[in-house]
């Protein structure tokens, strides 16, 4: 099977372009339907023979008779077998194409930045990469295979039927340019009534997306009517646009139906005529009925073609948007050459100088500037909204930083590649993801993906990660410990037990920095300050940038960063900033009165 490469700019070109890279599958795919054609188009050849050799009565009439009939039946199988080997080929190279397209989706979603998802919703996305994409693969078969046989018919019968008689041909034909501009209009309709009925199904798939994942909500807030209504009204929404296409689509139908049986008609009457003026044999006449016949379904098919057609161009058009969208984030190439960069780092120390971060033009960090050793443990806290979330996403490079700004070990991680970044950070952040498997897959996830461990050996990593997480006395209340099935987003975990598994994947991994994002803020004070007295030792030989908005659990921390209003205000260890008597100590007095009145 070819694969489309990733980073194809041909992606954006029309969707027949895009198919070209199976032209070997298409091409003998056209060649059987050639084949296809010309055994079909033969039958009314043999049986204007038959009608002759009736018709003459000679000497030896009976014996071509059935070498004609034998002939019939070959001519039959033969058309059966290459008809079944055209849609085979053809087929199958839309389907190829579906399954390169479906991956160069996903592998383009994954590049994409947070700016992206704020503006497509996940329910949208899923509607583009499964009914759009199965629209885009029907005019990749179906399409095809009806454009390529309706011109190898007409290129086949037209001759035939102009060699028995062009003025009766002429008539034939005659009502098809008013059904080929007929159906020129219906396609119009068509097109602008199936990117209706895409969008609608995609507010609809939104809409169940939405309160299914929000379920829990829904059912506290005794939503279920109000969301069912909405629901309601998307439904209808997306019924309303495919009733609205569908009237189109089976007003085409009868329309080309009636052109096909004019041409009927036009040939009995005319036809007809010319048989009882002696000027047309019956042979002649019963094939011109025969040629009419077998164009009736390509000319029937026009209408339904160019109904896929515009369906197909539609939903391209759709995921097209996609594949237009251009991460924020991107590895320089010219950076990328240089192979032993990365080898240059010297330890996980970080340097931040002058970091300035915006979001959708909106300033939230500016010229953050701190230094956090090689092994060390950096608290970063602040009020609400100081910035302390972007921090920790831009020194994870999940954010575009300007270049200069961060260094780890003494190299510029914008000269890096994105991977290699990333490959040395294990991020816990402040609201987990977990995917809808077992805690021990979860946790294991933290593992480099080289990693091939003993299960032995892994188990007992996994384990370690558990307790050091306070994880590991839950894990014997669950129903299957370690094999316990978290559901979609870990929805069978509490809060914390989410915030836990998160943070035993990241205390897994064998990164040299370790960046968590108020990763305990779902667990009560007593079992933070537990969990991160213990973590001195677990990450000992790491470096740890701990975001939290307990202060009293950050007396272990070895530098302590204050943010205000994205600015770096105040930095120094846990002791020296209460004797400052500034921003720190004012938050550090305030949650004190606030645990002792609770």
């Amino acid at each position: 099977m070819k694969r489309a490469p990733q980073n194809d700019k041909s992606r954006l070109n029309h969707p027949l372009s895009y198919l070209a890279r199976y032209r070997g599958q298409v091409l003998a795919g056209i060649a059987f339907l050639v084949l296809t054609n010309i055994c079909a188009q033969a039958v009314p050849w043999v049986v204007k023979r038959a009608i002759e050799t009736m018709e003459e009565n000679a000497a030896g009439g009976s014996e071509r008779l059935n070498l004609l009939v034998l002939l019939l039946v070959g001519l039959t199988l033969a058309q059966t077998g290459v008809r079944v080997l055209s849609r085979i080929m053809i087929f199958n190279a839309g389907r190829d194409a579906e399954y390169s397209i479906r991956n160069m989706i996903f592998g383009h979603l994954c590049k994409l930045d947070g700016g992206f998802y704020r503006r497509f919703t996940t329910g949208d996305l899923m509607s583009r990469l499964t009914n759009d994409l199965a629209s885009v693969r029907a005019l990749y078969g179906a399409g095809v295979l009806h454009i390529v046989n309706t011109i190898c018919a007409y290129a086949v019968a037209l001759p035939l039927m102009l060699g028995i008689d062009p003025a009766l041909t002429f008539w034939a034909l005659f009502p098809y340019p008013v059904l080929m501009l007929g159906a020129r209009a219906f396609a119009r309709g068509i097109y602008g009534r199936s990117r209706d009925q895409q969008l609608a199904l995609a507010g609809m798939t939104e809409s169940v997306q939405e309160d299914l994942a929000g379920i829990r909500e829904v059912k506290s807030y005794r939503l279920e009517e109000r969301r069912s209504q909405r629901f309601t009204e998307r439904s209808f929404s997306y019924l309303d646009s495919a009733v609205r296409l569908a009237r189109w689509r089976s007003g085409m139908l009868p329309f080309v139906g009636m052109g096909v049986g004019s041409s009927i008609v036009l040939i009995l009457w005319l036809g007809g005529s010319k048989v009882v003026a002696g000027e047309l044999s019956l042979g002649d006449l019963v094939a011109m009925n025969l040629y009419v016949g077998l164009l009736a379904w390509p000319t029937m098919s026009i209408g339904w073609m160019l109904s896929l057609w515009q369906r197909g161009i539609a939903a391209w058009h759709r995921i097209g948007d996609i594949l237009a969208a251009e991460p924020a984030l991107t590895d320089d190439e010219a950076l990328i050459g240089e192979p032993d960069l990365e080898g240059n780092i010297k330890d996980a120390s970080l340097r931040v100088r002058n970091l300035s971060v915006s979001i959708d033009g909106k300033p939230i960090l500016q010229d953050l500037s701190f230094d956090v050793a090689e092994g060390s443990l950096c608290a970063i806290v602040g009020r609400v909204g100081a910035g302390k979330t972007t921090l920790a996403e831009a020194l994870a490079r999940l954010l575009p930083i300007p270049a200069e700004s961060v260094q780890m070990g003494g190299v510029d991680i914008t000269r890096l590649p994105l991977a290699q970044v990333r490959g040395r950070i294990a991020y816990a952040p402040q609201d987990p993801f977990l995917f809808s498997t077992t805690i021990e897959e979860n946790i294991a996830m933290g593992l480099s993906e080289e990693a091939t461990l003993p299960k032995a050996e892994r188990t007992a990593r996994i384990e370690n990660a558990c307790r050091a997480a306070g994880l590991h006395g839950d894990l014997k209340g669950l129903p299957h410990g370690l094999q316990t099935v978290v559901g979609e987003r870990g929805i069978t975990l509490s809060g914390g037990q989410r915030q836990r598994t998160a943070l035993a994947r990241a205390l897994i991994s064998d990164r040299s920095l370790l960046l968590l994002d108020d990763s305990l803020s779902a667990v009560d004070a007593e079992t933070e300050r537990t969990i991160l007295s213990g973590l001195k030792e677990v990450i000992r030989g790491r470096t740890a940038i701990l975001i939290s908005h307990r202060l009293s659990a950050l007396q272990h921390a070895d530098q302590v960063v204050v943010l205000e209003n994205g600015a770096v205000a105040e930095v120094g260890s846990h002791e020296q900033l209460l004797a400052a008597d500034g921003i720190y100590s004012d938050l550090y007095r305030r949650q004190l009165l606030l645990e002792q009145v609770q």
